[in-house]
């Protein structure tokens, strides 16, 4: 009776010891003594994540806030990696708080990177479309620097084509007649240098001559206006004048019809100069 008790003792004891060993195990493989409580948020990202290892850092402006738990495609859109990441409860996660993938030095493994968050701004919550909030991303500094490195690209390749297009054949043999052209107006200056000496000498005193007249323009101009007074005085003496010769020509005008009619009177009768006038005749019954 006492072995069998023994064996049922022992019996007991392993199956609690093992089952005491199996929590053990599953609270270590949780987290031990140093375990976290997690939130669970999306990233969608269409940059390549090749550097991103798996279980990558999660950190919130420098400090270690989580991890990233899954890593994969978007089955909505294959175009777009999702990565789920872990995130410690109590994160301040807001609406302005965005993601991007970051470089632990030059060569080293990538991280994601939290940023932004202000006071002001709420809390990121879930949508009806996701089964977890989603935080938005900005673009990584490889990005940038991918996307300045193809501008430079670009510009540099415009470039090149301009300068293609401005020393082709027909631009070089055109610059080159543009230089005979003024080579061979150099020389036709240097021979008629003696006759441009001339004609700027003579430009110059024209230009003397000009300016001494221009010097004697206050002149003339004070003549102009002391000849234009006088013709002024002398309009008014006229005009003063022509009552007084209107009245001498109308009287010239009858002394000029008496001598008419006394010529008159002489080729009719030439004794009227002597006897004078003959008296009229006697009308009828005088």
């Amino acid at each position: 009776m006492e072995s069998r008790v023994n064996y049922a003792l022992v019996g007991f004891f392993v199956i609690v010891l093992g089952a005491g060993l199996v929590a053990l195990l599953l609270w270590f493989a949780a987290g031990g003594p140093g375990r976290q409580d997690y939130e669970h948020y999306l990233v969608y990202t269409t940059e390549s994540v090749w550097a991103l290892p798996q279980d990558a850092a999660v950190r919130y402006h420098g400090v270690r806030v989580g991890h990233v738990s899954q890593i994969g495609l978007d089955p909505a859109n294959p175009s777009r990696v999702r990565l789920l990441l872990d995130i410690s409860r109590g994160t301040p996660i807001k609406q302005d708080t965005r993601a991007s993938l970051q470089l632990q030095g030059i060569t080293g493994s990538a991280f994601v990177s939290l940023t932004g968050g202000s006071p002001g701004s709420p809390t990121l919550q879930r949508t009806d479309d996701a089964p977890y909030p989603v935080i938005k991303t900005s673009p990584s500094l490889m990005q940038r620097l991918d996307v300045i490195v193809n501008q430079v690209g670009k510009s540099l390749t415009q470039t090149s084509e301009r300068l293609g297009r401005l020393l082709s054949d027909r631009n070089i043999a055109s610059v080159n007649q543009t230089l005979a052209n003024l080579n061979a107006l150099s020389t036709r200056l240097n021979a008629h240098s003696g006759k441009l000496a001339d004609a700027i000498d003579q430009f110059d005193a024209l230009m003397r001559q000009t300016r001494a007249t221009t010097d004697e323009l206050p002149d003339l101009m004070r003549q102009l206006k002391h000849l234009s007074a006088e013709m002024g005085q002398s309009a008014a003496a006229v005009k003063r004048t022509l009552p007084q010769a209107d009245e001498a020509l109308r009287q010239f005008n009858t002394t000029v019809r008496s001598f008419r009619h006394l010529s008159d009177q002489l080729q009719a009768d030439p004794s009227t100069l002597i006897y004078g006038p003959r008296p009229p005749k006697p009308g009828p019954g005088e």
